[in-house]
Protein backbone atom coordinates (compact mmCIF):
# COMPACT_ATOMS: atom_id res chain seq x y z
CA UNK A 1 0.00 0.00 0.00
CA UNK A 2 1.55 3.42 -0.67
CA UNK A 3 2.08 5.52 2.05
CA UNK A 4 -0.45 8.05 3.14
CA UNK A 5 0.90 11.30 1.61
CA UNK A 6 0.78 9.93 -1.53
CA UNK A 7 -2.70 7.83 -1.00
CA UNK A 8 -3.84 11.51 -0.19
CA UNK A 9 -1.98 13.48 -2.45
CA UNK A 10 -0.88 15.30 0.13
CA UNK A 11 3.02 15.81 0.10
CA UNK A 12 3.61 17.81 3.46
CA UNK A 13 1.36 14.99 5.34
CA UNK A 14 -0.38 18.33 6.60
CA UNK A 15 -3.23 18.21 8.91
CA UNK A 16 -6.57 18.79 7.85
CA UNK A 17 -6.93 22.99 8.49
CA UNK A 18 -8.64 26.21 6.77
CA UNK A 19 -5.65 26.79 4.94
CA UNK A 20 -5.78 22.80 3.21
CA UNK A 21 -10.18 23.29 2.93
CA UNK A 22 -8.52 26.70 1.36
CA UNK A 23 -6.74 24.59 -1.50
CA UNK A 24 -10.02 22.31 -1.85
CA UNK A 25 -8.98 18.95 0.47
CA UNK A 26 -12.21 17.41 1.54
CA UNK A 27 -13.82 19.13 5.24
CA UNK A 28 -13.03 16.05 7.67
CA UNK A 29 -9.59 15.29 7.86
CA UNK A 30 -8.98 10.97 8.23
CA UNK A 31 -7.48 9.67 11.41
CA UNK A 32 -3.41 8.25 10.72
CA UNK A 33 -3.20 5.33 12.19
CA UNK A 34 0.96 5.53 12.81
CA UNK A 35 1.14 3.77 16.07
CA UNK A 36 2.12 7.38 17.70
CA UNK A 37 -0.89 7.79 19.87
CA UNK A 38 -0.81 11.46 19.47
CA UNK A 39 -4.19 12.06 16.84
CA UNK A 40 -2.88 12.22 13.97
CA UNK A 41 -4.63 13.30 11.09
CA UNK A 42 -4.00 14.23 7.53
CA UNK A 43 -5.96 16.42 4.87
CA UNK A 44 -7.40 14.81 1.96
CA UNK A 45 -6.93 16.20 -1.52
CA UNK A 46 -8.53 15.74 -4.96
CA UNK A 47 -4.92 16.33 -7.41
CA UNK A 48 -1.37 16.97 -6.51
CA UNK A 49 -1.95 20.58 -7.50
CA UNK A 50 -3.61 21.12 -4.81
CA UNK A 51 -1.88 19.36 -2.35
CA UNK A 52 1.79 20.67 -3.74
CA UNK A 53 -0.43 24.33 -3.22
CA UNK A 54 -1.50 24.14 0.56
CA UNK A 55 2.15 22.76 1.13
CA UNK A 56 3.79 25.66 -0.23
CA UNK A 57 1.25 28.38 0.85
CA UNK A 58 1.96 27.00 3.92
CA UNK A 59 5.46 27.68 4.03
CA UNK A 60 5.40 30.86 2.92
CA UNK A 61 2.62 32.01 5.43
CA UNK A 62 3.05 30.78 8.47
CA UNK A 63 4.73 32.52 11.10
CA UNK A 64 6.26 29.31 12.66
CA UNK A 65 8.34 28.96 9.05
CA UNK A 66 7.85 32.18 7.44
CA UNK A 67 11.09 34.22 6.33
CA UNK A 68 13.02 31.56 8.85
CA UNK A 69 16.32 29.91 8.02
CA UNK A 70 15.57 26.35 6.73
CA UNK A 71 17.74 24.76 9.73
CA UNK A 72 15.22 26.50 12.22
CA UNK A 73 11.68 26.28 9.90
CA UNK A 74 12.32 22.54 9.65
CA UNK A 75 13.20 21.97 13.22
CA UNK A 76 9.58 23.49 14.11
CA UNK A 77 8.01 21.44 10.78
CA UNK A 78 9.49 18.03 12.26
CA UNK A 79 8.60 18.52 15.83
CA UNK A 80 12.28 18.09 17.12
CA UNK A 81 12.15 14.72 15.61
CA UNK A 82 15.41 13.77 13.71
CA UNK A 83 16.06 17.19 12.59
CA UNK A 84 20.14 16.80 11.37
CA UNK A 85 19.08 13.83 9.24
CA UNK A 86 15.82 15.34 7.87
CA UNK A 87 18.23 18.47 7.06
CA UNK A 88 20.62 16.33 5.00
CA UNK A 89 18.34 14.67 3.54
CA UNK A 90 16.94 17.84 2.11
CA UNK A 91 20.55 19.26 1.37
CA UNK A 92 21.57 16.52 -0.61
CA UNK A 93 18.60 16.84 -3.37
CA UNK A 94 18.44 20.76 -3.45
CA UNK A 95 21.34 22.15 -4.87
CA UNK A 96 22.72 25.50 -3.36
CA UNK A 97 20.34 25.28 -0.55
CA UNK A 98 22.49 25.14 2.86
CA UNK A 99 21.31 25.33 6.78
CA UNK A 100 21.27 28.96 6.61
CA UNK A 101 18.70 29.72 3.87
CA UNK A 102 16.19 32.05 4.16
CA UNK A 103 12.54 30.59 3.40
CA UNK A 104 11.56 33.57 1.76
CA UNK A 105 9.36 34.30 -1.05
CA UNK A 106 12.29 35.01 -2.93
CA UNK A 107 13.21 31.27 -2.37
CA UNK A 108 9.82 29.78 -3.23
CA UNK A 109 9.75 31.69 -6.56
CA UNK A 110 12.49 29.93 -7.47
CA UNK A 111 13.75 26.32 -9.00
CA UNK A 112 15.13 25.70 -5.78
CA UNK A 113 11.91 26.16 -3.90
CA UNK A 114 10.31 23.63 -5.88
CA UNK A 115 13.09 21.32 -5.46
CA UNK A 116 12.83 21.39 -1.65
CA UNK A 117 9.16 20.85 -1.88
CA UNK A 118 10.00 17.82 -3.79
CA UNK A 119 12.61 16.51 -1.02
CA UNK A 120 10.12 17.25 1.57
CA UNK A 121 7.35 15.19 -0.10
CA UNK A 122 9.85 12.32 -0.79
CA UNK A 123 10.82 12.54 3.50
CA UNK A 124 7.52 12.09 4.07
CA UNK A 125 6.51 9.51 2.14
CA UNK A 126 9.67 7.35 2.15
CA UNK A 127 10.23 7.39 -1.21
CA UNK A 128 9.60 9.62 -4.57
CA UNK A 129 6.66 11.45 -4.82
CA UNK A 130 5.02 10.76 -7.61
CA UNK A 131 3.92 14.23 -8.60
CA UNK A 132 4.53 15.38 -12.00
CA UNK A 133 7.03 18.18 -12.64
CA UNK A 134 3.95 20.30 -14.55
CA UNK A 135 2.02 19.95 -11.45
CA UNK A 136 4.70 21.48 -8.89
CA UNK A 137 5.43 24.53 -11.51
CA UNK A 138 1.74 24.83 -12.05
CA UNK A 139 1.16 24.82 -8.24
CA UNK A 140 3.95 27.20 -7.69
CA UNK A 141 2.18 29.75 -10.53
CA UNK A 142 -1.40 29.28 -8.72
CA UNK A 143 0.05 30.33 -5.17
CA UNK A 144 1.90 32.98 -6.25
CA UNK A 145 -0.71 34.24 -8.95
CA UNK A 146 -3.31 34.74 -6.03
CA UNK A 147 -5.62 32.33 -8.35
CA UNK A 148 -9.11 31.85 -5.84
CA UNK A 149 -9.91 28.27 -5.34
CA UNK A 150 -13.85 27.21 -5.68
CA UNK A 151 -13.57 27.57 -2.10
CA UNK A 152 -12.63 31.13 -1.57
CA UNK A 153 -15.02 32.28 -4.49
CA UNK A 154 -17.92 30.57 -3.07
CA UNK A 155 -17.45 32.39 0.92
CA UNK A 156 -16.57 35.44 -0.90
CA UNK A 157 -19.69 35.64 -2.98
CA UNK A 158 -21.87 34.15 0.47
CA UNK A 159 -20.55 36.65 2.39
CA UNK A 160 -20.68 39.73 0.42
CA UNK A 161 -24.60 39.01 -0.45
CA UNK A 162 -25.87 38.34 2.78
CA UNK A 163 -24.00 41.55 3.92
CA UNK A 164 -25.27 43.31 1.02
CA UNK A 165 -28.92 42.15 1.04
CA UNK A 166 -28.90 42.89 5.10
CA UNK A 167 -27.89 46.35 4.93
CA UNK A 168 -30.35 47.18 2.01
CA UNK A 169 -33.28 45.94 4.13
CA UNK A 170 -31.98 47.89 6.78
CA UNK A 171 -31.54 50.80 4.53
CA UNK A 172 -34.98 51.16 3.28
CA UNK A 173 -36.91 50.25 6.37
CA UNK A 174 -35.46 53.56 7.75
CA UNK A 175 -36.64 55.33 5.01
CA UNK A 176 -34.07 55.62 2.82
CA UNK A 177 -34.39 56.01 -1.15
CA UNK A 178 -33.04 52.63 -2.63
CA UNK A 179 -29.32 53.82 -4.14
CA UNK A 180 -28.37 55.10 -0.44
CA UNK A 181 -29.70 52.22 1.03
CA UNK A 182 -28.05 49.84 -1.80
CA UNK A 183 -24.80 51.70 -1.11
CA UNK A 184 -25.24 51.13 2.60
CA UNK A 185 -25.60 47.56 2.08
CA UNK A 186 -22.44 47.74 -0.73
CA UNK A 187 -20.34 49.30 2.07
CA UNK A 188 -21.45 46.87 5.00
CA UNK A 189 -20.89 44.05 1.90
CA UNK A 190 -16.85 45.02 1.89
CA UNK A 191 -16.68 45.10 5.80
CA UNK A 192 -18.15 41.67 6.35
CA UNK A 193 -15.57 40.45 3.74
CA UNK A 194 -12.51 42.46 4.89
CA UNK A 195 -13.40 40.55 8.49
CA UNK A 196 -14.27 37.15 7.09
CA UNK A 197 -10.58 37.41 4.92
CA UNK A 198 -8.79 38.57 8.31
CA UNK A 199 -10.57 35.51 10.07
CA UNK A 200 -9.00 33.22 7.25
CA UNK A 201 -5.45 35.21 7.20
CA UNK A 202 -5.36 34.57 10.82
CA UNK A 203 -6.78 30.65 10.80
CA UNK A 204 -4.14 29.94 8.04
CA UNK A 205 -1.21 31.51 10.00
CA UNK A 206 -1.48 29.54 13.03
CA UNK A 207 -1.96 26.11 10.92
CA UNK A 208 0.03 23.63 13.28
CA UNK A 209 2.41 20.72 11.44
CA UNK A 210 2.09 17.73 13.67
CA UNK A 211 5.44 15.81 14.57
CA UNK A 212 6.95 13.99 11.60
CA UNK A 213 4.18 11.66 10.37
CA UNK A 214 5.39 8.44 9.24
CA UNK A 215 3.55 6.20 6.68
CA UNK A 216 0.76 4.69 7.83
CA UNK A 217 -2.32 3.51 6.87
CA UNK A 218 -5.23 5.51 7.29
CA UNK A 219 -8.97 4.67 9.46
CA UNK A 220 -12.06 6.46 9.78
CA UNK A 221 -12.66 6.60 13.45
CA UNK A 222 -10.32 3.80 14.55
CA UNK A 223 -7.12 2.00 14.45
CA UNK A 224 -7.12 -1.07 12.56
Amino acid sequence: MEPASIRTKNPGAMWGSPLAIKWGAARKAVTLNDGKGQGNNIAVFPTYVQGICAQLDLWRSSKNYKNKRFADAIAIWSGGNYVESYIKFVLVRVPGMTRNTIMNDAFWQSPSGIAFLKAQAWHEAGKQYPAPDADWIEAQRRVFSGVPTPNTVRKAVVSIGSGAASGTVAGTQAGLSLPAALAIGLGIALVVFLVWKFKLKNAEQDTPHPTLVAPANIVEGAST
